[in-house]
């Protein structure tokens, strides 16, 4: 095996890794909530300080990464996951709960940014697109995890302890992606200064554009589709199911094609129609069908931000990725409770209409971002 397809196989297993956790604690919520009886606003206030560590780390783990490397990262992460699953498995009192969750967000922090700068380093290394198939691989990863987790019920957080165990102890010898390239001039100045340069400060606009519609999906559409569509719970859960399996089909599709110009450009304007699909559906087949087009369309549109946020900020990468990110998820944060504001003055159908906005914006940037238009990247080390 050359060096470039061990460098690929590792960026593979820490994004595999970063999405089995997402796809095995979805399906764990339940579990958590009957066996320490919490009440959805414990819930709420439990997920929400996950999220809040998830994204301060996220925030510090770039500058760490380019200063220390990657490795002490990726550790820190597959170590905390392995701590989170084992105290959530053995933790009884609802209060534990919350430090437990802090720890996971940590955790999810690290990892995240890990493997992304990890992603970032190969493409920039041997000058090939590697993100959106990488990306990919989380999706397929975490629909693992959810049916694993499914099937192994509360044994789920012995084994995904185990695993990340495992991945930690690997993390510590396995060789990375250099993330310096000597020949490269080296990006100077502030953390938010890296928002000076045009191509991160439009990756930063188009990825949050896009975790809003995520946001604004995922927390409403369900609701949408059984309100104010009559759809039963079924049919509302299928209509989620299609838009992340979409996003698996699209990630791999989008991934063959060479000109990110044009992707990220048919991306926006696919998910914009999808979302006018949706908000004028006046039965829930046709909106399921709308989250379908909508989850397809928007699967390229991170990983390729963040490949083209990696390769502007020549030695800080695991930063301008990080900055990326943080401002990006920032929409979770923002985005749900705007659109819930929007749903209760008016309905979840006028609610929804932003997204058609948002997304069709993130065509409009992709046609000013210095996207490439040719197969490969500038290669810069590797062969």
């Amino acid at each position: 095996m050359t060096s470039r397809d061990s460098a690929k196989r590792i960026a593979a297993a820490l994004f595999g890794g970063l999405g089995l956790q997402v796809g095995a604690f979805a399906v764990l919520i339940p579990h958590l909530v009957a066996t320490r009886d919490l009440t959805p606003a414990a819930l709420g206030s439990a997920l929400a300080v996950m999220s809040a560590t998830s994204i301060g780390t996220l925030a510090v783990a770039g500058p760490l990464a380019d200063r220390v490397g990657r490795r002490a990262v990726v550790v820190a992460g597959a170590a905390g996951f392995a701590a989170s699953f084992a105290l959530l498995s053995a933790v009884d009192a609802r209060a534990a709960l919350w430090p437990t969750l802090g720890l996971y967000g940590i955790a999810s922090g690290f990892l995240d940014l890990g493997a992304n700068a990890v992603g970032a380093d190969y493409e920039r290394t041997y000058g090939e697109r590697a993100m959106i198939h990488l990306h990919a691989g989380f999706s397929a990863a975490a629909a693992a995890g959810a049916l694993v987790a499914g099937a192994a019920g509360a044994s789920m957080y012995g084994i995904a302890a185990a695993v990340y165990v495992a991945v930690a102890v690997a993390a510590l010898f396995v060789p990375l992606p250099p993330h310096h390239d000597p020949d490269a001039p080296e990006t100077t100045g502030g953390r938010l200064q890296l928002l000076r340069i045009p191509a991160i400060a439009l990756a930063v606009a188009m990825c949050t554009l896009c975790f809003f519609g995520d946001g604004a999906i995922e927390g409403y559409a369900a609701l949408f589709l059984r309100d104010t569509l009559a759809a039963g719970g079924l049919l509302a859960g299928a209509g989620l199911a299609a838009f992340h399996g979409a996003s698996l089909v699209g990630r791999l599709l989008f991934g063959s094609v060479a000109d990110e110009r044009r992707v990220i450009t048919v991306a926006g304007l696919l998910a914009s129609a999808g979302m006018v699909v949706v908000v004028a559906a006046e039965a829930p087949g046709v909106a399921a069908a709308g989250l379908l087009i909508v989850g397809f369309a928007l699967a390229p549109v991170v990983p390729t931000t963040l490949s083209l946020a990696g390769r502007s900020a020549p030695g800080r990468s695991a930063t301008a990725v990080s900055l990326v990110t943080t401002i990006g998820y920032s929409a979770f944060v923002v985005g749900p409770p705007l659109v819930g504001a929007l749903a209760g003055a008016t309905s979840f159908r006028t609610a929804l209409v932003p997204v058609v906005a948002s997304t069709a914006a993130i065509a409009l940037l992709a046609r000013v971002a210095p996207l490439t238009r040719k197969r490969g990247l500038p290669q810069t080390r590797g062969t």
